[in-house]
């Protein structure tokens, strides 16, 4: 009877302190002690399909600003512009810390800019944005390294053709592309025809990686990954470890040459990322954030965001393009009206001019929307976000592929259509697919950069055609970003 009494009274005691929690909390689905609401969770991803389908149901059902428990822990999701840019952006300073990825934390030791907090986070994030800057990106500099490389892409490629048409696999087309534009950034190398089969071979695997890659693996403690998925947490560090070691070769070896005094660095003709970490080294010694190790998760951090985000986007682009050539052919219209009939290059000086263009670029990120599950951020003090209280110790996100699809933000979100950007502006910066805030991607400047470019002149130089099937099925649908649909199409001379 005692014993009876006791679990009843513990019973009783989490059902009220459970709901006193969600008292201060954005409405939601009714949560269970402990294990918040990991069932209705389950249930809604299995009758759904998918992340995006599950989080914009409970949009639906609870508004812009809903809260789910995973397990014990509150996660808000805020799934409209305003609410996101109030939260974010006008009190960015209070949302900069991000929850620690237990995964990634025993990737990285709590180095680099993904999921690190604190003056670590700040400095490396403030030394990559000065050191881009100064390297031009976004400027006229790095708009010449980004034709230079497509158009040795597009050299392979008119190599390659049968009375003017090649048939591509996209994705190795893109990766080549991006990848040797954020290398070279980095350290200062393309892929050529010698590297270019390691690369493919790493990118291959870590393609693979991202597709077993789920939210559920963000949030389990490191112990259970290895005590009850063993395996599943040796081929991640596998793949982080030897990722690590192919993008960060370079720097490792100028690092080993500049310590004998093999290597010196001028600082007046820095070429990449690489040589401006190392010559902070150089000058002040290492130290807690400026070391190799830094250095290496840095450079592994960059490379896979400016990589996968933009060639994700691209892929992701062309297949919408080819489902919807009306689209294609009128922003190639405006582009030969702008080039004088494709007489030169586009230019990102033509951005004011090309607003079919700018709203494509936007309609295409707006579907792209990368991430299917955002970061979360750490709420350190009792707020009110969207006329709703939410409590300190909860974590907060910009729910980006639910804002996307928002039809009170996005008239028939599904239909693929850039002419709603002609018709009401406003809606352009409501597409966010780097995110908002302190913590937005710092790669965003060059991301825009290389999505005009390519789009752009691509469709100055090539019709393009479909070899196969075309499909915006989601791929992946339950991981953690989303992933290209394997397109294969044909580049037709103009």
């Amino acid at each position: 009877m005692f014993f009876i009494l006791f679990i009843s009274s513990i019973l009783t005691w989490l059902v009220v302190r459970q709901y006193q929690k969600v008292s201060r909390l954005p409405p939601g689905p009714v949560s269970l002690p402990l294990i918040g609401n990991l069932p209705q969770i389950l249930y809604y991803l299995w009758s759904t399909g998918s992340v995006v389908s599950t989080l914009d149901l409970f949009r639906k059902r609870y508004g812009n600003i809903f809260t789910l428990w995973g397990g014990p822990i509150p996660l808000v999701s805020i799934a409209d512009y305003e609410t996101a840019h109030e939260v974010f952006v006008k009190n960015a300073n209070k949302y900069a810390d991000k929850t620690n990825v237990p995964i990634f934390r025993e990737m990285r030791n709590d180095k680099g800019v993904a999921s690190t907090n604190g003056d670590h986070w700040q400095e490396m994030r403030r030394f990559a944005l000065q050191t881009f800057r100064n390297m031009g990106v976004g400027k006229d500099v790095m708009e010449q390294n980004i034709i230079e490389e497509l158009d040795a892409r597009c050299a392979d490629i008119d190599k390659a053709a049968t009375n003017g048409v090649t048939t591509t696999q996209v994705s190795e087309f893109f990766d080549l592309t991006v990848g040797s534009i954020i290398n070279s950034i980095l350290v200062g190398k393309r892929f050529d025809k010698n590297s270019k089969g390691e690369f493919l071979k790493i990118k291959n695997a870590l393609d693979n990686a991202f597709e077993f890659f789920t939210p559920m693996d963000m949030m389990l403690p490191v112990w259970v990954m290895k005590t009850f998925f063993k395996n599943r947490y040796n081929s991640l560090i596998t793949m982080n470890d030897e990722t690590t070691g192919f993008v960060a070769k370079e720097a490792e070896s100028r690092y080993t040459k500049m310590k004998s005094g093999q290597y010196y660095i001028d600082e007046n003709n820095i070429q990449d990322y690489t040589d401006a970490f190392l010559l902070k080294i150089q000058k002040d010694g290492e130290d807690k954030d400026f070391n190799i190790e830094s250095l290496k998760i840095m450079i592994l951090e960059l490379w896979i965001t400016g990589q996968e985000t933009t060639t994700t986007t691209l892929i992701s682009g062309f297949n919408q393009l080819l489902l919807h050539p009306e689209v294609m052919e009128k922003a190639r219209a405006e582009l030969m009206k702008i080039t004088e009939n494709g007489s030169r290059d586009l230019s990102l000086a033509d951005r004011p001019k090309t607003l079919y263009l700018n709203a494509m670029i936007a309609e295409i990120q707006r579907h792209a929307s990368i991430l299917n599950v955002n970061f979360w951020r750490i709420n350190h003090e009792p707020t009110y976000m969207g006329g709703h209280m939410v409590d300190s110790g909860a974590f907060v996100t910009a729910q980006l592929s639910a804002l996307h699809i928002n039809e009170t933000v996005f008239e028939e979100p599904q239909k693929f259509d850039p002419e709603r950007y002609i018709r009401d502006e406003s809606l352009l910066q409501k597409v966010i697919p780097f995110g908002v805030g302190k913590r937005a991607c710092l790669g965003e400047s060059l991301a825009r950069s290389e999505l005009y470019l390519i789009f752009g002149n691509l469709l100055l130089r090539y019709n393009f055609k479909p070899y196969g099937k075309l499909s915006t099925t989601e791929v992946l649908p339950y991981s953690f970003a989303k992933r290209p649909f394997k397109l294969e199409m044909q580049f037709v001379k103009i």
